[in-house]
């Protein structure tokens, strides 16, 4: 692999399949074609800009908790925009950034060479459930917006802990299934029976992709069935409070809103604390 720039020849190995393929190679060409979206998400004023800068500076300090030093060899999956490769270079940190879409690793490696961090930021193209990298070669893994828009989350989480060393910790995070809103607004209760499944079957059918939520419980699962032991989890995000899909407040009053239900949810507020947006967890491997 070179630095500073993509890599295709190591990457991109196929998903197990033919289900599998179909369905990334869906997931693979929205992202090329919202690359430039997902930039401006991560520099937004709005609520949803607001919730995923929240859920980076999370994730940054779950890094911090981690303890991994200077020197540490880090796997960023799903590097996106390179937002967070990009902090992750700052701290002194060596990292592989790598995402399946060929749009969002060019965006990655230009944004590592006007940050001036090349040196520091390798990136390729690669599979999640067949990463190219040899066991045990990673100091910390993270998945930052990767588990919802995989086929087979579990086969992934496997092979992430594949490439971790003993003692390393992974961080990722999922869509959570147990959102607030997901118990409030009636569409939201329908993403969470069997009817949802079927919907989101029909939409890929069509071309159309979709991303999938998970409940805490079911991502712990993965994560001790890949002998990893969760020690630290959190969720942010509240917003925007909606009814049959519409907010039902003003974006200021979101924001608000957002910004108090989340002290409150830091703090362990029951109802709260587990009811975010975005759940994250930082697990370690024996």
């Amino acid at each position: 692999m070179t630095q500073g720039k993509r890599e295709y020849d190591t990457g991109d190995r196929p998903y197990a399949g033919v289900q599998g393929e179909g369905v990334q190679e869906q997931v693979n060409a929205h992202f090329d074609s919202s690359a430039s979206y997902w930039d401006g998400v991560y520099r937004g004023g709005d609520l949803q800009g607001i919730i995923y800068q929240q859920r980076q500076s999370a994730v940054l300090d779950y890094v911090d908790e981690a303890d991994v030093g200077s020197d540490a060899v880090v796997l960023e999956i799903g590097c996106g925009a390179g937002h967070l490769t990009m902090q992750l270079a700052d701290r002194g940190i060596r990292v592989h950034a790598v995402d399946a879409s060929p749009a969002m690793v060019d965006a990655t490696a230009a944004r590592a060479g006007e940050h001036g961090v090349s040196d520091r930021v390798t990136v390729n193209v690669a599979d999640v459930h067949a990463l190219p990298f040899e066991t045990g070669h990673f100091d910390l893994v993270i998945a930052v917006g990767v588990i919802p828009w995989l086929h087979s989350p579990a086969d992934a989480v496997a092979e992430m802990t594949r490439v971790l060393r003993p003692q390393g910790n992974l961080i990722l995070t999922a869509d959570n299934g147990a959102r607030l809103v997901s118990f409030t607004d009636p569409r939201g209760l329908l993403a969470l029976t069997p009817l949802k499944r079927v919907l989101v079957s029909l939409r890929r059918r069509r071309g159309r992709v979709s991303s999938r939520l998970h409940f805490p419980s079911r991502i712990d699962e993965m994560l001790l069935k890949s002998s990893l032991q969760p020690v630290a989890r959190r969720t942010v995000g509240f917003g925007p409070l909606s009814f049959l899909g519409r907010p039902v407040m003003s974006e200021s009053r979101s924001i608000r809103v957002n910004g108090r239900l989340q002290a409150l949810a830091d703090r362990g507020v029951p109802g709260l604390k587990l009811t975010g947006w975005h759940y994250l967890v930082r697990a370690r491997k024996p």
